[in-house]
C-alpha cells in the first residue's frame, strides 16, 4: 500500500458556495455498521449506508465528489455524517476541510459512459454505475440538505439548500475497495438523481453544549 501524500495546501473561496451539476445518490445496506464516533447517535438502520457522487459544472468550483455517509443526530440536530468523501480538486479539499469540517481526500475519477471508477493514492476506492440519460422531466423541487462535521474539536452543523428536477437514479457498485470495513450490497436499496440542481452551502454554526 503507497503512503498517502498529504495535498498542497491551497486558498479557498469563503462560503456561501454555490454550485449546479448533476448528482446521484443511493441507499445501501452494508454487512456490518459503518464506524461512528462518539458524540454522535445513529438514525434508523446502522446498516445503512448513504453513497453520493456529484459533478459541480459550474459555480464557486467545478469538480467531482464522492460521499459516503450515514443519518446520525447530536442532540436535536439531525444530519448526513460523513464516514468517507473525496474530490478531484484540491481548493475543494481544503475548503472543506477548513470551513465545514469535513475531512476530504483527493481522488482521480475516471468516467466513461455510465460508469465511474474511483481511486486514490492507495488504489481503488469503488466503481458506480449510474443514469446518465438527459435532464429530469419532474417539477424543481427544494431539498434542505443538513451536515454534521468537526472542526478545531467543535462539532459544526450545515443547512444547505437544493433545488433540483428528480429522476431515478440506477446506482449500482460494482467494485468496491477492501480498505473499508463494511461493504455494501451491489444493489442501491433505494437511488434517485437531481438533473440538474443547484446548491447553496453557508458556512457550518458551532454547535456547542
Amino acid at each position: 500500500m503507497s503512503e498517502i501524500q498529504e495535498p498542497a495546501q491551497a486558498s479557498y473561496p469563503p462560503a456561501p458556495w454555490r454550485s449546479s451539476g448533476r448528482l446521484w445518490m443511493g441507499l445501501f445496506k452494508t454487512d456490518v455498521p459503518p464506524p461512528l464516533p462518539d458524540g454522535l447517535k445513529r438514525l434508523l438502520n446502522p446498516n445503512w449506508l448513504v453513497v453520493t457522487v456529484v459533478r459541480y459544472l459550474e459555480g464557486t468550483l467545478c469538480y467531482d465528489e464522492l460521499v459516503l455517509g450515514g443519518l446520525a443526530r447530536r442532540g436535536l440536530r439531525l444530519g448526513m455524517w460523513v464516514y468517507g468523501m473525496w474530490v478531484d480538486d484540491e481548493v475543494s479539499l481544503w475548503g472543506g476541510r477548513r470551513i465545514w469540517g469535513l475531512h476530504k481526500e483527493m481522488a482521480d475519477f475516471a468516467w466513461e459512459g455510465n460508469t465511474v471508477r474511483i481511486s486514490d493514492g492507495q488504489g481503488p476506492i469503488t466503481t458506480l454505475v449510474v443514469d446518465r440519460s438527459e435532464v429530469g422531466r419532474l417539477p424543481k423541487v427544494w431539498v434542505p440538505t443538513l451536515g454534521l462535521g468537526f472542526l478545531d474539536g467543535q462539532w459544526t452543523y450545515t443547512v444547505a439548500s437544493m433545488w433540483g428536477r428528480l429522476a431515478r437514479g440506477g446506482l449500482r457498485v460494482s467494485e468496491w475497495s477492501e480498505r473499508f470495513p463494511y461493504r455494501p450490497n451491489g444493489e442501491a436499496t433505494f437511488s434517485l438523481s437531481a438533473k440538474p440542481f443547484r446548491m447553496t452551502v453557508p458556512a457550518p454554526k458551532i454547535l456547542r453544549d
